[in-house]
């Protein structure tokens, strides 16, 4: 009788401490989280495998997998104000898929932009791609430009000119749909500005005083 009651007691506890740990475990599932503690928790991961880079949430939503998670998107970028930045796109949905992206996409790397050869229909749709498609199209102004004042020496930044008629730089032509880089040597007097259209051809350069 008394081996009965033993193992009833040791069976109660048993079925106890089972129950506190699958209510220790609900209360801790990442699904209670709010959009901005998912938003971070993704940050400092990205941080942490990517210790160097710029990382920018660039767009988010309401998950379509499950209530109470969401779909975002970050840019991962080094080097963005060189001439020769690097940009990586990743998407998660969180916590539904977990810290597992759902969206990996290298879009330049090495002054190499991914998929823009094959695609006559390519958009360049952020400054990074503009910056290393400039560089990348070997035009003698821009490389003799950074080849003189020194790669690291040139800050490069680029903004997209959705419409602006001639008289807006010295090219004299109305342009849309346009991006303007600009090469801003540390050890210079004068920048050199590259015109680029969505599709990543070659407008014009010119140069004006810092």
């Amino acid at each position: 009788m008394d081996l009965l009651l033993k193992a009833g007691i040791v069976a109660v506890v048993v079925v106890a401490l089972a129950g506190i740990a699958l209510l220790a475990l609900h209360k801790a599932r990442p699904s209670q989280l709010t959009y901005p503690q998912s938003e971070q928790l993704i940050i400092n991961d990205l941080k942490a495998s990517n210790p160097s880079a710029n990382i920018t949430e660039v767009y988010h939503s309401n998950s379509t997998l499950e209530n109470r998670s969401w779909y975002m998107v970050f840019s991962i970028v080094y080097n963005g104000s060189r001439p020769c930045p690097t940009l990586l796109i990743e998407a998660f949905d969180y916590p539904a898929t977990g810290l597992v992206p759902s969206l990996d996409n290298l879009y330049t790397t090495g002054c190499n932009v991914y998929g823009i050869t094959g695609a006559p229909t390519y958009v360049i749709s952020s400054p990074e791609i503009a910056i290393a498609r400039s560089y990348a199209s070997n035009v003698t102004p821009i490389r003799s430009y950074v080849g003189r004042f020194g790669y690291y020496n040139t800050i490069v930044t680029a903004r997209f000119l959705p419409d602006v008629n001639a008289s807006y730089t010295p090219l004299g032509i109305n342009l849309t749909n346009s991006w303007l880089v600009r090469y801003r040597a540390t050890n210079a007097n004068y920048s050199l500005y590259a015109v680029v259209d969505q599709s990543g051809h070659m407008i014009g350069t010119y140069e004006l005083s810092s």
